[in-house]
């Protein structure tokens, strides 16, 4: 079973199952090699610093590797930088989160997702476009733009009994270029 506290542990986790996601990493705010390193190494047009330790904590995007330094004062000890998706929201097919329960009884999914271009990890929840707890053999979460792709990557990784933040592209982007992009995993925090 997969125990995952903060966003520490899900970078740790998902690049133990090598999961498809922008490039991330976390970072003391005195390591700032690391930090240039990284920028260095993953060029983008935009960046997000997160903090590392809760769910919606707090959050900047930022431009470039000077911009993040400036950043690092609003973060206790540790955060998480990541290459923004947000230059490939054209590009959206389904965001959401997505747990499949896995019992006796057959396999359920809970689904808070949205297929707009405006969705975000953070917003989903205030106007989701499908809220749903439904059976697997419930021929309604087949005809969801993206589902298919997703619950496939699910199989294909076993991300059972799990909360997966993704995004579902109509291209292929991320680490390992798939449709599929892991944004976090959760199942303490």
């Amino acid at each position: 079973m997969i125990t995952i506290k903060n966003k520490k542990d899900s970078i740790i986790k998902m690049k133990e199952l090598k999961l498809n996601y922008f490039p991330l990493d976390y970072f003391s705010t005195e390591d700032i090699n690391g930090i240039r390193a990284f920028f260095e190494k993953y060029t983008a047009k935009e960046y997000v610093l997160r903090t590392i330790n809760k769910a919606k904590g707090q959050y900047f995007y930022v431009y470039s590797f000077q911009e993040a330094v400036e950043k690092l004062k609003n973060f206790d000890k540790e955060l998480t930088i990541s290459v923004s998706y947000n230059p490939y929201k054209e590009n959206i097919v389904l965001v959401g989160d997505i747990k499949v329960h896995k019992g006796y009884d057959g396999e359920t999914v809970d689904l808070t997702a949205r297929t707009d271009q405006d969705a975000t990890h953070r917003n989903i929840y205030e106007n989701p476009q499908y809220n749903l707890h439904a059976s697997l053999e419930d021929d309604k979460v087949w005809r969801i733009p993206g589902f298919s792709k997703i619950m496939r990557y699910i199989i294909d990784h076993e991300l059972y009994d799990v909360i997966v933040e993704f995004a579902v592209y109509n291209c292929k982007l991320g680490i390992n270029n798939e449709n599929v992009v892991v944004t976090e995993l959760r199942t303490g925090y």
